[in-house]
């Protein structure tokens, strides 16, 4: 996995409106903690931060470069939590984990789907259950998805947790029989959606049951 550089720098007010001025600013409040070092209230480009996102996700590994009022500290990290703004969608804290190279650690990615499904092109419907997956090892090793091939699936077929293939770097902590993915057939969607339907129309209302 390719290491990214991080530029950041110390944040000495804490306050909620140095934090929008900052915002103002496009920089981005942040804090920095880990084993070998204490919780550090720091501030980076929000423009930087939104290509880095865009390229490797959220759960990128990346060196950062610490700017401590003159000297520089580089630390290793990944982005533990990213938190938005609920409207604009735009980035208003991130919370950097210092890691240790030699140590494996427990993380999420996302999983992506690949290829050109049979099941699909014969009319099924896909249904992708599993969106992420919990995996552990270095953080060097750490991809930024796991490509599932969907290519053979065919109606009524569906691919399990115990049936991906990652590198022996990478260990797979998921419970192996959650289902990734399947493609139902349109009749099963329609039954289903009948039933719904069905169910909503046969019960009483509290005023039907009164006005009995």
């Amino acid at each position: 996995m390719e290491t990214v550089l991080i530029e950041a720098k110390m944040r000495s007010e804490q306050t909620k409106g140095s934090n929008n001025r900052m915002r103002g600013q496009s920089f981005v409040p942040a804090v920095l903690y880990g084993k070998e070092v204490e919780n550090t209230s720091i501030v980076v480009s929000e423009k930087e931060m939104d290509k880095i996102i865009a390229q490797g996700g959220e759960n990128v590994f990346a060196r950062m470069s610490l700017d401590k009022e003159g000297s520089i500290e580089d630390y290793n990290v990944i982005l533990k939590e990213v938190q938005r703004h609920p409207v604009k969608g735009t980035l208003s804290h991130i919370d950097f984990y210092q890691v240790s190279m030699s140590e494996k650690l427990n993380t999420v990615v996302p999983i992506s789907l690949v290829g050109d499904c049979i099941g699909i092109a014969e009319g099924g419907m896909l249904q992708h259950m599993l969106r992420e997956l919990d995996i552990r090892c270095l953080p060097s090793d750490i991809p930024s998805s796991i490509e599932v091939d969907i290519s053979n699936l065919n109606i009524g077929d569906s691919i399990l947790v115990s049936q991906i293939q990652t590198t022996e770097d990478v260990e797979i902590v998921e419970d192996p029989n959650t289902v990734i993915v399947s493609i139902a057939s349109p009749q099963a969607e329609e039954t289903e959606e009948e039933e719904t339907e069905a169910g909503g129309l046969g019960e009483e209302t509290p005023e039907a049951e009164d006005a009995e």
